[in-house]
C-alpha cells in the first residue's frame, strides 16, 4: 500500500530552504505514486491536488522544478504553465499527460515545458531529467538560471 503524500491544502511555508519539486496532480493515486517516485530519489517534494493549490505554494516559496500533470479541472496544466512562466520564467516545468499529441501541439509544450512525458512515464528517463535540473547540496546558487535539455 502506498503511503500519503502530503497534500497541500494551505499557502503555509513547506518544506523549509532546501530546493524542492512540487508535483502538481489531481489523481491521487497518481500524486502518490509519483511523490514516493520522486522522494525515493532523494529529492524533497511537495504535492498539490490542483493547479490553484500549487500556484499558492509558489507564491509562498518558489519551488526548484515543477512537474504537472495536463489535465486537471479548472486550471490545467497548460494555464498552470502560462502562470509560472509569467512570474517564474528560469524554474523548469516538466508536463506529464496521458493524452496522445499531435506533432503542433507537441511542439507548442515543448516552447512552454522543459521536458513532455506521456503517461505511463519512462520512470529511469524522467528521474535522470529531474536529476539534471535539481541542483545537488555543493551547488545550491539562488540565481542557478541554467535548464538543462531533458528532451
Amino acid at each position: 500500500m502506498l503511503s500519503s503524500a502530503p497534500i497541500l491544502t494551505t499557502t503555509a511555508p513547506v518544506g523549509g530552504t532546501k530546493p524542492y519539486v512540487l508535483l502538481v496532480d489531481d489523481h491521487a493515486p497518481s500524486l502518490r505514486q509519483l511523490h514516493q517516485v520522486v522522494k525515493g530519489a532523494g529529492h524533497s517534494c511537495v504535492v498539490a491536488s490542483s493547479g490553484a493549490l500549487a500556484l499558492s505554494q509558489c507564491d509562498v516559496r518558489r519551488p526548484q522544478v515543477i512537474v504537472t500533470d495536463l489535465s486537471m479541472p479548472n486550471l490545467d496544466g497548460r494555464a498552470l504553465a502560462h502562470w509560472i512562466r509569467a512570474r517564474y520564467p528560469s524554474v523548469p516545468l516538466i508536463l506529464m499527460t496521458g493524452e496522445i499529441l499531435d506533432m503542433p501541439t507537441l511542439d507548442s509544450f515543448r516552447r512552454t515545458f522543459t521536458a513532455v512525458f506521456r503517461k505511463p512515464i519512462d520512470l529511469d528517463r524522467f528521474l535522470e531529467c529531474l536529476d539534471r535540473l535539481m541542483p545537488t547540496e555543493s551547488f545550491l546558487e539562488p540565481t542557478l538560471t541554467y535548464m538543462p535539455d531533458c528532451s
